[in-house]
C-alpha cells in the first residue's frame, strides 16, 4: 500500500534544512569553571538552533468507501487542522572531531472531523502522532525527538553519525517525511573522493515521522511487517562540470510482511516467510545550459514476496526556466515482474523506511500501476516580490485490470490529475522566510469495468513560520 495521503512539499522540506542562527556561548564566569566554559564554547561553536511553526488545514475527497454510503459518493475521509511546533539543534565540533545533533516537536489537532474507526479514533493524518500507522491523530503523547545522534569528522573527507538519525539520501535509502523526517536507529559513515561522495547507512529500526515506536505498524494489520537490518551503498558528485551522477545498491534482510488477515477479528492470522530484498538506485542530470536540465532516474526492488522479482520505476525529467517562468515535463514508467503496484522502496509496507526516487508530483495518485506510462508537466511563476504560482496536468494509462491479474489498491484504465499551486513568502525582517501556501488537486479515473470509482480531490492550506535563535 502506497501513500495514502501525501509527501512533504519540496518548500516545507528545503526551510527546514536551510536554517541557521548565531552561536550560542557559555557564561565565562561558569560554576563549572573556566576549562568548561573552553569545552563548551567550541562544542556550541557554529552550532544552530532553529524552530519551525505549522499549521496544516486539510481537505481530501474521496468517492468510494463513504461509512453507510455508496460507490460514487463524495465524502471528506480527511479534514482536519493540525500544527506542528519544531526544534533542531546542530552543534559544533568539541576538539574538532565529536558533536551532537537534537531535534523533535510537538503535535496536535486544532480540530479533525475525519474519519473515526468502531473505537472513534481519528484517521492519521500524518501531522498529528498517531496511535498506529492508521488511527487514533492527535491522541496520547504528542512529542517525538525524531534526532537524537552523536556526530564526528576525521579531517575534510570523513564524517559520519549513529544514534536516531536520517539518511542524507545518497544511495537506496531515503527519509518517510511529513514537516519532519521520520528516524532510523542507525548509522552513516561518509568518505570524499575526489568529486565524489561515497556514503554507507546501516539501520535496524525505523518508525514515521507521526509515530512513536516500532510497535505502532502492527496494530493496522495490514502494515504488519518486521524486518532485521537495512543498509546502503552510495556514490553520488560530479563527473564533469554539466553531469551529476548518483549509484546506489542496499539490502533488506528478514522481511516479514503479514498475509492473511482476520479483520472481524481484529488480527493477523498468517505471514509470509521471511525475505531479503535488494534495491538498486541510477541517477544522472545533466546540465545542458544554466537554464535546462534533462535528469534520469531509475528505482528497482527485488522482492520475491511483493512482486516474484523486479519491481522498478523508471523515469525522465526535463527542466527549464524563461526568465520569471519555469517548466517541468517528467515521463515516467513503472513494471513489477507480477504487476504489482510498484512502491520505490526497500520494504514495500508504506511508512516503513523510504526510497530515494526524485519523480513526484503532489498529485493524489502514486502513478505506479504495473505497466503504466505517465506524464507530468508543470509551469511555474515567480512574480518576484514573495508570491509563486504553479499549475500541472498529470496523465497516466497501461495498466491490467485486476480481471487480467494486476494486484493494487485501486482498479483503473486511465487517470489524470489537475493540480496547483498559490504561496507568499515573507523575503525581509523578523518573518523572513514565513510562507502561506494554498494547494489544490482534482484526480480522476477511468475505473476498469465493475471496479469501485476512485476519484480524489485535496485541499489543503498551510502556514509555515521558521525561526531562528
Amino acid at each position: 500500500m502506497e501513500s495514502k495521503f501525501f509527501k512533504v512539499s519540496a518548500l516545507t522540506a528545503a526551510m527546514i534544512g536551510a536554517l541557521s542562527a548565531a552561536p550560542v556561548m557559555a557564561a565565562a564566569d561558569s560554576a563549572a569553571g573556566p576549562e568548561y566554559v573552553v569545552a563548551v564554547n567550541e562544542f556550541l561553536d557554529d552550532s544552530t538552533l532553529a524552530g519551525v511553526a505549522v499549521v496544516d488545514t486539510r481537505s481530501r475527497t474521496r468517492t468510494t468507501g463513504k461509512p453507510g454510503g455508496e460507490d460514487g459518493d463524495t465524502w471528506s475521509r480527511l479534514n482536519y487542522s493540525a500544527y506542528n511546533l519544531i526544534l533542531d539543534f546542530t552543534s559544533g565540533y568539541h576538539n574538532g572531531w565529536l558533536g551532537a545533533d537534537i531535534g523533535g516537536y510537538l503535535s496536535g489537532d486544532l480540530y479533525n472531523d475525519s474519519l473515526q474507526n468502531a473505537k472513534g479514533e481519528y484517521l492519521a493524518n500524518e501531522i498529528s502522532t498517531s496511535n498506529n500507522l492508521d488511527w487514533g491523530a492527535g491522541d496520547g503523547n504528542q512529542v517525538k525527538i525524531t534526532k537524537a545522534a552523536l556526530k564526528f569528522k576525521a579531517g575534510e573527507n570523513v564524517d559520519g553519525r549513529f544514534g536516531f538519525t536520517q539518511s542524507n539520501g545518497n544511495g537506496v535509502l531515503g527519509n518517510v517525511w511529513s514537516f519532519v523526517p521520520g528516524t532510523y536507529r542507525g548509522a552513516e559513515l561518509n568518505a570524499n573522493i575526489g568529486n565524489f561522495k561515497a556514503t554507507y547507512f546501516i539501520a535496524d529500526q525505523f518508525t514515521a515521522p507521526w509515530l512513536l515506536s516500532k510497535n505502532d505498524y502492527a496494530p493496522a494489520l495490514w502494515s504488519d511487517t518486521s524486518w532485521g537490518i537495512a543498509h546502503s551503498l552510495g556514490l553520488q558528485g560530479n563527473a564533469t562540470d554539466a553531469l551529476y551522477l548518483q549509484f546506489g545498491i542496499g539490502q533488506v534482510t528478514d522481511i516479514q510482511y503479514a498475509n492473511g488477515i482476520d479483520w472481524g477479528a481484529d488480527k493477523v492470522t498468517s505471514y509470509h516467510d521471511k525475505t531479503d530484498t535488494t534495491g538498486y538506485k541510477v541517477y544522472a542530470k545533466y546540465n545542458i545550459n544554466e537554464n535546462m536540465s534533462l535528469a534520469y532516474d531509475f528505482y528497482g526492488v527485488n522482492d520475491d514476496v511483493q512482486y516474484d522479482g523486479l519491481g522498478y520505476t523508471t523515469g525522465l525529467s526535463f527542466n527549464a526556466k524563461f526568465g520569471q517562468f519555469s517548466w517541468m515535463t517528467d515521463l515516467q514508467y513503472a513494471k513489477s515482474d507480477n504487476d504489482r503496484d510498484v512502491n520505490p522502496r526497500m520494504i514495500y509496507t508504506y511508512g516503513m523506511t523510504n526510497g530515494t526516487y526524485s519523480l513526484w508530483w503532489d498529485a493524489l495518485s502514486d502513478w505506479n500501476k504495473s505497466g503504466e506510462v505517465s506524464i507530468y508537466n508543470r509551469l511555474s511563476y515567480d512574480q518576484g516580490n514573495g508570491w509563486n504560482y504553479y499549475l500541472g496536468f498529470g496523465y497516466g494509462s497501461g495498466s491490467k485490470s485486476a480481471a487480467d491479474g494486476a494486484m493494487g489498491d485501486w482498479d483503473y484504465e486511465s487517470e489524470y490529475a489537475v493540480n496547483g499551486t498559490v504561496s507568499y513568502s515573507i523575503l525581509n525582517g523578523a518573518l523572513k522566510g514565513s510562507t502561506i501556501r494554498l494547494h489544490a488537486t482534482m484526480l480522476e479515473r477511468d475505473e476498469f469495468a465493475g471496479a469501485a470509482s476512485a476519484d480524489e480531490t485535496d485541499l489543503r492550506f498551510q502556514v509555515i513560520i521558521p525561526y531562528t535563535f
